[in-house]
C-alpha cells in the first residue's frame, strides 16, 4: 500500500470517527491538528526518573515530537509532562489520532523504550507526515542551553528543555524546519570538526591529571570551545605547533578522539612553502559540498536543468529534456552509491526544485554528484573556479560597488578557494569547501554582467605574501580603520599582512592609536568623519541598551559564552576586600555599571566589564562582547536613520557606553559591521568610486602582499 492509498484509508477513519459511526474520538471539524492538544491531557500516570535520559521518552518530548499534526506547540507545563511513556499512554494516542486499526500496540503501565516509542513514531510519520516535513538528521552537539541548539553545522531550536542534550554528542533527532522534535537516539557515528584553530593543547602530564581530564581549547565558526581529549599524541603534537595551528577533530561521546591534519599556519618555514607550492599546479575545478539548510543530508532531492542533460548511474546514461523533474528518491540509490548529472553542454545549468518542478534555487554550472549514505543523500557540485566565483561575487558583494571593487573581490575570493582547496576540510565526502558562510556564501544571489567580468579581468590571480596564498579576512564595512588580530585575543604577528589603518582618504594607511577612551570617543563622535567606507549606513550606530531589566538574559548569555571558552570571560565576586575568581554568577544580583576596561589601537574594545551587585565579569573577544551586550539591546538607530528593535546582535565591538540617568539605560555610539580585518567591502567600493584600481585596494588591506597568476 502506497502514502497515498494509507492517506486515503487515514481519512476514512478520521470521517468515521467525526460522524461518531466508530464510537467517539477527539477529532473536530476544520483539521487534525487541534487533536495533539490532547496528547499531554490525557496522559496520567507518573513515573520517577530513575534511568539515564535516552532509555525512555517523557510526556512532553513525545507531544513534541506530534507537533508536526498542529500550527502551534503543545504547551510545555502540563502535568506530568517529565513523566515517562507508558504502553497505555501510546496505545491511548494511536487511538486518537485514528491509527488504532493500522498501528498495534499493547496497552498497561509499563514504559516503553525509547527504540519502541519512536519506532511507533517513525509509523504515525509514515502515514501522516506525507509530505516528508519531518526528517531525520545526524548532529554533532557544540552546545545545548534547553532552548538553542549550536551544531557543527549550524543553529537548530529546540520545541523542549526536556532533551536532554550534551555537548560534543552526536545524536540521530527528527527536525521540522530548524526546530528539534524529539531524539531517536545516541549515535554511534563519529563527529568531525574540520578547520579548527587551536589556542592551547593540554596533556594529563603537564596539567598533572588524568588522561581523559586533557583537554583542547579551540575556536570553530568563530565559536570558542574547550574540548575534553584523549589523544595524547595528537596534544603533543600540537604543543610543539606555534599558535594559531588549525587541525581537524574527530568527536566521539564528548570527547576528542583523533587529532587529524594539523597545519601550522603561524609558522612560514621552509616545509609549509614547499606544502604551498603545488597549489601552482591545482586543478581549475573546485569541489562544493551544497548543503541542505545549513546541513548536509537531504531526505529527497528534486532536480531539472535548462537544457539538455543526462544522468549516468551505474555505468549507464540516460538523456533528460530541459526541464524535465528527476526525483533522486525514484532512483533507487544504495548506501555508498552515487549519481551523476550534468548538462549536456558547458554553459548548461541544474537547479534544484519541488517535487513539481518549480525551481528553488539559482542555477549552478557544472555537475552534481549525488551520494547516498545512512543519513540520507548528500550533493557535490564540480564546477569552474572561474565560474564558482561569478556566483561567490554576486552573493558577496553588490554590482553598484563598481568595477575595481568587484576585481578586488574575485581576487579574496580566489586567494580564499585556493587555500582552503589544499586543506581538503570535507575530504569524507568527496568535497573540498561548501556553499556557506563557512567558506564564502555562494549561488544565492543572480550574476550579472558585472560578477562575469571582474572573474573573467582577474582570471587566475590571488593574493600571496612571502609565497604562501594569504588568509583573506574581509568584512562589511568599518568604523573608519581596520584591524588586526588582537580582537580575537591572537598573535598579530602570525598574520602581518592584516594591520590597523585609516581609511581617511586623505591619510589612508596612516598610523592609528585610538586605545584611549578620550581619543576613540572624540573619533566616534564625529558623524561626519571622512572614511572610505563611510557611505555605509553602520558606519556610525546608536543603540539603546537595558541591562536591569535583562539580568537573567544577560547571566544566561554569559554562561552560554563562558561555557565555550572559559579563558574569555572571566568570573570575580566582590564581596570581600578582593575580588576572586569563581565559576558561578550565582549571588552576583542585579547590574551596577558596564565599562570598557580595555580597547585596542584600532578603536575596538578588548575587555569589557560588567559590574554587578556582588561580583563583576570581564569578556574579552569582539564576538563575545556583540553577543552578550546585544542580548539586551532594545533598539539600535543607523548613519541613515533607520532604526531596528529586533536585533540581538550588536554590528561591531567599536563603540563607547554611556549611561542616560533619565531613561536608565545604557547608550552605546559606535560604527562599523563586522570584525574588521582585511578587506572593508564598503571601503573597496569607495576606493574604487575614488579612482584606485583593484591591485591598490588589496595591497592596502593586505600589506605587503601581491597579486599573482597561480595557473
Amino acid at each position: 500500500m502506497d502514502r497515498a492509498e494509507k492517506l486515503k484509508k487515514y481519512r476514512t477513519k478520521k470521517v468515521h470517527k467525526q460522524t461518531g459511526k466508530t464510537g467517539t474520538g477527539l477529532f473536530v471539524t476544520g483539521g487534525i491538528g487541534v487533536l495533539v492538544l490532547g496528547v499531554l491531557l490525557f496522559f496520567s500516570f507518573y513515573h520517577k526518573k530513575e534511568e539515564a535520559v535516552l532509555s525512555y521518552v517523557t510526556k512532553e518530548e513525545l507531544a513534541s515530537c506530534m507537533s508536526f499534526l498542529q500550527d502551534e506547540a503543545v504547551p510545555a507545563s502540563e502535568k506530568n509532562a517529565a513523566a515517562y511513556v507508558t504502553q497505555g499512554q501510546l496505545k491511548e494516542l494511536i487511538r486518537n489520532i485514528g491509527l488504532a486499526g493500522t498501528i498495534s500496540i499493547n496497552g498497561g503501565n509499563e514504559r516503553l523504550t525509547r527504540e519502541a516509542v519512536m519506532d511507533c513514531y517513525e509509523q504515525v510519520l509514515d502515514y501522516l507526515d506525507l509530505a516528508g516535513a519531518v526528517r531525520k538528521e545526524t548532529i554533532l552537539v557544540l552546545s545545548w542551553d534547553g532552548k538553542t541548539c549550536r551544531t557543527a553545522d549550524g543553529k537548530l531550536k529546540g520545541n523542549t528543555a526536556a532533551l536532554g542534550l550534551e555537548r560534543f554528542h552526536t545524536y540521530r533527532v527528527y527536525v521540522l524546519d530548524d526546530t528539534i522534535l524529539g531524539i531517536k537516539a545516541e549515535s554511534e557515528k563519529t563527529g568531525v570538526l574540520r578547520q579548527v584553530q587551536v589556542h592551547a593543547a593540554v596533556d594529563s602530564k603537564s596539567s598533572s591529571k588524568k588522561a581523559s581530564e586533557s583537554f583542547l581549547s579551540v575556536t570553530y565558526q568563530k565559536q570558542d570551545f574547550e574540548i575534553p581529549c584523549i589523544d595524547q599524541e595528537g596534544i603533543r603534537q600540537l604543543s610543539e605547533a606555534t599558535n594559531g595551528a588549525t587541525c581537524t577533530l574527530c568527536i566521539k561521546g564528548g570527547t576528542v578522539t583523533k587529532i587529524k591534519e594539523i597545519q601550522n599556519q603561524a609558522d612560514a618555514s621552509e616545509t609549509k612553502k614547499q606544502e604551498e607550492k603545488p597549489l601552482q599546479k591545482l586543478s581549475d575545478t573546485v569541489n562544493v559540498l551544497l548543503l541542505n539548510k545549513g546541513k548536509i543530508f537531504y531526505d529527497q532531492i528534486y532536480l531539472t536543468a535548462d537544457s539538455g542533460w543526462t544522468v549516468k548511474k551505474d555505468k549507464k546514461t540516460t538523456a533528460k529534456q530541459p526541464l524535465k523533474v528527476l526525483s533522486v528518491k525514484g532512483l533507487k540509490l544504495k548506501k555508498g552509491s552515487s549519481v551523476l548529472v550534468q548538462p549536456s553542454k558547458a554553459s548548461g545549468r541544474l537547479f534544484f526544485t519541488d517535487q513539481d518542478g518549480n525551481p528553488v534555487s539559482k542555477g549552478y554550472y557544472g555537475s552534481f554528484t549525488i551520494y547516498k549514505d545512512t543519513e540520507g543523500y548528500y550533493v557535490v557540485n564540480k564546477v569552474n573556479i572561474e565560474k564558482y566565483l561569478y556566483s561567490v561575487v554576486a552573493s558577496e558583494m553588490p554590482a553598484s560597488f563598481g568595477t575595481e571593487a568587484l576585481k578586488a573581490q574575485a581576487v579574496c575570493a580566489r586567494s580564499y578557494v585556493y587555500r582552503q582547496m589544499a586543506a581538503g576540510d570535507y575530504k569524507d565526502y568527496h568535497a573540498q569547501i561548501d556553499d556557506s558562510t563557512n567558506y564564502q556564501v555562494y549561488n544565492q544571489s543572480e550574476v550579472v554582467e558585472a560578477d562575469i567580468k571582474a572573474v573573467e579581468d582577474t582570471a587566475g590571480e590571488a593574493m600571496f605574501a612571502d609565497d604562501e596564498i594569504v588568509n583573506a579576512y574581509y568584512f562589511s564595512s568599518s568604523a573608519g580603520h581596520t584591524a588586526n588580530m588582537e580582537i580575537w585575543h591572537q598573535d598579530a604577528d602570525a598574520y602581518p599582512y592584516l594591520k590597523i589603518k585609516s581609511l581617511d582618504p586623505v591619510q589612508s594607511g596612516k598610523k592609528v592609536d585610538l586605545s584611549s577612551e578620550k581619543a576613540f570617543e572624540a573619533y566616534i563622535a564625529k558623524k561626519d568623519a571622512d572614511a572610505f567606507d563611510s557611505s555605509s549606513r553602520y558606519f556610525r550606530w546608536k543603540a539603546n541598551v537595558e541591562l536591569s531589566a535583562s539580568v537573567k538574559e544577560l547571566k544566561q548569555k554569559l554562561n552560554e559564552r563562558r561555557k565555550i571558552n572559559p579563558a574569555l570571560i572571566t568570573y570575580y565576586r566582590t564581596t570581600g576586600k578582593k575580588a576572586v575568581r569563581t565559576s558561578s554568577l550565582k549571588g552576583f544580583g542585579g547590574v551596577k555599571k558596564m565599562s570598557c576596561t580595555k580597547r585596542g589601537k584600532s578603536g575596538a574594545i578588548l575587555v569589557l566589564t560588567i559590574q554587578f551587585e556582588f561580583g563583576k565579569v570581564e569578556i574579552r573577544s569582539e564576538y563575545n562582547i556583540r553577543s552578550v551586550v546585544g542580548c539586551a539591546m532594545e533598539q539600535i538607530t543607523y548613519a541613515d536613520g533607520t532604526s531596528d528593535t529586533a536585533s540581538r546582535f550588536l554590528p561591531s565591538a567599536y563603540f563607547t557606553v554611556s549611561f542616560d540617568k533619565k531613561s536608565s539605560r545604557y547608550v552605546l555610539t559606535g560604527g562599523g559591521n563586522g570584525h574588521g580585518m582585511g578587506m572593508s567591502q564598503y571601503g573597496a567600493a569607495g576606493m574604487s568610486q575614488a579612482g584606485w584600481d583593484y591591485k591598490q585596494i588589496l595591497s592596502f588591506y593586505y600589506d605587503g602582499a601581491t597579486v599573482k597568476k597561480v595557473r
